[in-house]
């Protein structure tokens, strides 16, 4: 991600991303490449918290 996202609209990514990755891997499994792919861009997004934010 090469931009950086004001509070509000990076919540709303990082629980849109959740989503998809808990939908990936229930239906793909953990293992599956989509579901790992989701991981990583979900980290990257919680990453650009400040520390010891919540979620």
């Amino acid at each position: 991600m090469n931009t950086l996202l004001n509070h509000d609209e990076l919540m709303k990514k990082i629980k849109k991303v959740r989503r998809e990755m808990i939908a990936s891997g229930t239906t793909k499994g953990l293992n599956h490449a989509d579901t790992i792919q989701y991981s990583q861009e979900l980290d990257q997004l919680m990453n650009q918290f400040q520390p010891g934010q919540k979620f």
